[in-house]
């Protein structure tokens, strides 16, 4: 099991999908990807959640402790 982790700017552009996509290809069954953004970008989430369910991934969404980031947890889908 490994763990991954992207950081997401202020705005999510198409770079920052880009790279979400690369990584979906290499994330295996027990591995865990951890996308941070800013709490007030929380908003900009939706293309990603799309993405992780289209490429068969199961999203957890949380906020931090601080009230400053905004976490997704994905997990390949069982």
């Amino acid at each position: 099991m490994s763990d991954y982790r992207i950081n997401f700017g202020s705005a999510i552009g198409p770079a920052d999908m880009n790279k979400l996509y690369g990584m979906l290809s290499i994330l295996g069954g027990n591995d865990e990807l951890n996308i941070i953004l800013e709490s007030a970008d929380a908003h900009q989430t939706e293309s990603i959640l799309k993405m992780l369910d289209e490429h068969d991934f199961d999203a957890a969404t949380k906020g931090s402790s601080d009230g400053l980031h905004y976490n997704i947890i994905a997990r390949r889908k069982m």
